[in-house]
């Protein structure tokens, strides 16, 4: 078997006990020198390092002792001992105001939509409901309310249906709608008129209603909330303004309303009543009856009426109607005057020019003219009815007329009026005189049948004498139109 050093190169070693010493002592002292180093190092950390980051630590918990302090001072209430006493006793703090009710989640598109509502309400004994619908612009006066519709149920009020409630125009930046009652013991009708205003939250709410003066008890039936006392050193509260009023006829919207309503139920006495006479002649308010009656025309129900001047002395509201069987939408102006506000509201004019307009031109489709109100050329207004040429029976259209102005002359005998026949130039003199008499006499023919003394009217008969329009055109030629213009009874009424 080979030895170890059979594969080593031939060396000279030395013995092995030199060899370890030798190692031993080339390579101690770096050994040392590196130990040395390590436990310097270890003493330094322990006794400077250590300590200055122990030390800063204390510092730091020591600041944040501090701030936690300082915080805490601040948010702790102050001690008897560090607050300064009073100079003077501080005043008693005011008690609590009550909390308002909370607004009722109503919301209304349009203006109608609360008015059947509130008629609903009431219709079903909801008083309650029907309070808080018509104090909707003050809550608290929603009891107050609540006892005055209970107060008009208990004195014989009913409400009419909910269609019933109707838009009665627009004033300033109001609207206004009316709630129909039957008035006790009979089928007669009477009004709430509700003024209503846009709301963002709601749609429309009710700023002010107005009571007719035979509903005036139900207000004091009702009173106002009770105002807080205010507190002595706090300025004094303004009570609420009232929501429900009474119609003291000083409203011109109001005052038109019920003047047109007469007339659209044809009620020439009624309406009379609302006229200035010395301004307006009958013949004008006559004239619109029959319009309103031949062209069966109502108020436009999205806008009736608008008050476009509104003076304490002088307004003028704006009357928009429509016909159905006309297919016609068109106005007439109302004029209202008064001496001083002390004073009521009188129709001092009315501006039909639009209505009549409109109406002639759609009765010229029937063969003869139709303008019921003209100027007479010796001066003032009459009734006008029109006649096929050469012919002196009455048109269907004259006899409609004559209804309206037989039921005037029967309800007092002592009214009077005169009937003058006209003609166009067409035929001779004498011809054209005997004419226009038999149409004269054929109107008073009808007025008897229709029940009217004889004593009550006079006629007579002009010929060709009085044109109202041209017979002939400015060339020369014949105007046929001109000419239908005149082939006329004209009556005038002595009233």
């Amino acid at each position: 078997m080979l030895s170890q050093d059979s594969f080593l190169p031939a060396m000279h070693f030395p013995p092995r006990s030199h060899s370890v010493r030798a190692v031993l002592g080339g390579s101690i002292v770096p050994v040392i020198i590196v130990v040395a180093a390590l436990a310097l190092s270890t003493a330094i950390f322990f006794l400077f390092t250590k300590k200055k980051m122990e030390a800063q630590k204390e510092a730091s918990s020591k600041a944040a002792e501090k701030t936690a302090a300082v915080a805490a001072a601040k948010t702790a209430p102050a001690t008897d001992k560090a607050a300064p006493a009073p100079a003077t006793p501080a005043p008693a703090a005011p008690p609590p105001a009550p909390p308002k009710p909370a607004a009722p989640a109503f919301a209304f598109a349009r203006p109608l939509d609360l008015g059947r509502q509130l008629m609903r309400s009431l219709s079903t004994g909801d008083f309650a409901t029907a309070g808080k619908l018509a104090a909707t612009a003050d809550s608290e006066q929603s009891d107050s309310a609540a006892k005055l519709f209970e107060k008009l149920a208990s004195m014989g009020y009913k409400p009419a249906g909910e269609d019933q409630a109707e838009l009665l125009g627009l004033v300033e930046d109001r609207t206004r709608i009316a709630l129909p009652f039957v008035m006790p013991g009979s089928q007669e009708t009477v009004r709430i008129q509700l003024d209503l205003e846009r709301d963002e939250h709601m749609g429309w709410k009710v700023a002010k209603a107005t009571l007719p003066k035979a509903m005036s008890s139900a207000v004091a039936a009702a009173p106002m909330p009770a105002v807080p006392a205010a507190n002595p050193s706090a300025p004094a509260a303004v009570p609420a303004k009232p929501i429900f009023g009474v119609d003291d006829g000083t409203d011109a919207l109001a005052f038109a309303s019920d003047f047109v309503r007469h007339l659209l139920k044809h009620d020439f006495t009624a309406a009379r009543a609302y006229v200035d006479e010395k301004k307006v002649p009958a013949e004008r308010l006559v004239g619109l009856c029959i319009v309103f009656e031949e062209g069966q025309y109502n108020l436009n129900p999205a806008k009736p009426l608008i008050v476009t001047i509104a003076n304490p002395e002088v307004s003028w509201v704006i009357a928009q109607v429509q016909s159905e069987s006309l297919q016609q939408n068109t106005e007439f102006g109302v004029e209202l005057k008064r001496a001083d506000i002390a004073q009521p509201w009188k129709v001092a004019g009315l501006n039909l020019s639009d209505i009549l307009g409109s109406f002639a031109k759609s009765a010229s489709k029937l063969g003869v003219p139709y303008t019921p109100i003209v100027k007479n050329p010796k001066g003032g207004e009459s009734l006008a009815l029109y006649f096929e040429y050469d012919r002196a029976e009455l048109h269907p259209r004259a006899l409609k007329q004559l209804e309206v102005i037989s039921a005037l002359m029967k309800a007092d005998p002592s009214k009077k009026l005169r009937i003058a026949g006209h003609t166009d130039e067409k035929g001779e003199d004498d011809y054209n005189i005997r004419l226009s008499r038999d149409r004269a006499e054929a109107v008073k023919r009808q007025l008897a049948a229709l029940g009217v003394p004889a004593d009550q009217v006079e006629t007579t008969g002009l010929g060709k004498a009085q044109p109202l329009s041209p017979n002939k055109k400015s060339d020369g030629t014949d105007d046929p139109e001109g000419r239908s213009h005149n082939r006329r009874a004209e009556i005038y009424l002595d009233f």
